[in-house]
C-alpha cells in the first residue's frame, strides 16, 4: 500500500513562520486542516507509518535547517522547494539572495541536489521589473547556484482579483501581463541560460510555455520521490488546478497566514491578517489559523 505525501505548505509558509508548530503537529502525530473550498475538517496523520515523505515550500529556510536533526526522528523523506527570486521590491520580507542561496547549498549538501528544486516564480512584470531585470536576477542566481541545483521551475504571475488588489494596495507597482508569446520567448530564452548551468528548466501551470527546451513541472511527483526514497508513495494524478502536472498529496497549511508580505500574493486575501497570525506563533494549536474552538476532533463541525 502505497504511503502519503505531506505538502507543507502551498498556502503557506511554514518552514519560515511555523516550524515550531509542524514540529509539534510531528510529536502528537497528526495536524487538523479545514478545507479551504468545502470548509471541512479533516485530521491528517503524521506518523511515520503513515507519512511517506513530506514536501516543503519555502522563500525562507533558515528557521527549519537547525530542527533537521528533529524532523528526522519521525522521517528522512524530506523534499524541499526553495523560492529564490532576488525580487524584493515585492517580496517585502524575504531574505537577501546570498542568504537564501547560502541555505540553499546547505540542503543541497546535506541531502543531495535531487532533493531541492529552485523556484524562480512568479515573474511578476511590472511597470518597474521589466523582463531585463528578471534576466539578470536569473543570471546572478543561476551563477550562485552553480553546480547544486539540477532544476528550475517557473511561472509568470496571474492576474487574480486577490492579486491585483494586493499589488494596488500594498506596493506602487502597476501590474503588467505581457501576452503570452512574449512569455513563451522568454522561458526559452531563461532555458538558455539554465542550461549553460547545468539546470532543467520546468513550467508550472503554464502548458504554453513548453516546448523542447521548457518542461512540464511536477512540483509533486509521486513517482520521482519513490525512487528518491526507495519507498511506495501515492503517485494518483491530483492536479491542484488546471495544468498542474502533481500527484496526489495532502496539504497542510491555511491561506491567509503567510507573513512574508508579498504584493503579489494570492493565498492572502488580508495581508494584515496574515501577518498577525504569523506572529502569534501558537504552536500548541492542531491546526493553522483557524479558530481554535473548531478542530477535527468535533464532527460536528463537518456539519455547520
Amino acid at each position: 500500500m502505497s504511503q502519503q505525501i505531506i505538502s507543507a505548505s502551498r498556502r503557506t509558509d511554514i518552514p519560515a513562520f511555523y516550524t515550531d508548530w509542524f514540529l509539534n503537529r510531528l510529536r502528537e502525530g497528526f495536524a487538523d486542516v479545514l478545507h479551504p473550498y468545502t470548509r471541512k475538517w479533516l485530521q491528517v496523520s503524521l506518523k511515520p507509518e503513515d507519512m511517506g515523505a513530506i514536501v516543503f515550500w519555502s522563500k525562507n529556510y533558515a528557521p527549519l535547517l537547525p530542527k533537521l536533526d528533529s524532523i528526522e526522528k519521525t522521517t528522512r523523506n524530506l523534499f524541499f522547494h526553495f523560492t529564490i527570486t532576488g525580487n524584493r521590491e515585492l517580496e517585502l520580507r524575504t531574505p537577501d539572495v546570498r542568504d537564501a542561496v547560502k541555505d540553499y547549498i546547505h540542503i543541497a549538501t546535506r541531502y543531495s541536489p535531487d532533493h531541492i528544486i529552485w523556484r524562480f516564480d512568479p515573474i511578476c512584470i511590472t511597470d518597474k521589473l521589466p523582463f531585463d531585470v528578471y534576466e539578470d536576477r536569473f543570471i546572478q542566481i543561476a551563477e550562485l547556484l552553480r553546480g547544486h541545483a539540477r532544476e528550475c521551475i517557473i511561472s509568470f504571475a496571474h492576474p487574480y482579483g486577490k492579486a491585483l488588489r494586493n499589488i494596488a494596495k500594498y506596493t506602487d507597482h502597476s501590474f503588467i501581463d505581457p501576452e503570452q508569446r512574449r512569455k513563451k520567448a522568454f522561458a526559452d530564452h531563461l532555458a538558455g541560460i539554465a542550461k549553460h548551468y547545468g539546470i532543467r528548466l520546468s513550467a508550472c501551470c503554464s502548458d504554453y510555455l513548453l516546448s523542447d527546451s521548457v518542461h512540464k513541472a511536477a512540483c509533486i511527483d509521486g513517482r520521482k520521490l519513490s525512487l528518491l526514497f526507495g519507498t511506495a508513495l501515492d503517485t494518483r494524478t491530483a492536479a491542484s488546478r488546471r495544468e498542474c502536472g502533481c500527484t496526489k498529496s495532502i496539504d497542510i497549511g491555511a491561506y491567509d497566514t503567510c507573513g512574508h508580505g508579498c504584493g503579489y500574493c494570492y493565498a492572502n486575501t488580508d495581508q494584515e491578517k496574515a501577518m498577525r497570525a504569523s506572529a502569534k506563533q501558537e504552536t500548541e494549536r492542531p491546526s493553522l489559523g483557524t479558530d481554535p474552538r473548531m478542530t477535527a476532533h468535533n464532527p460536528e463541525n463537518n456539519n455547520r
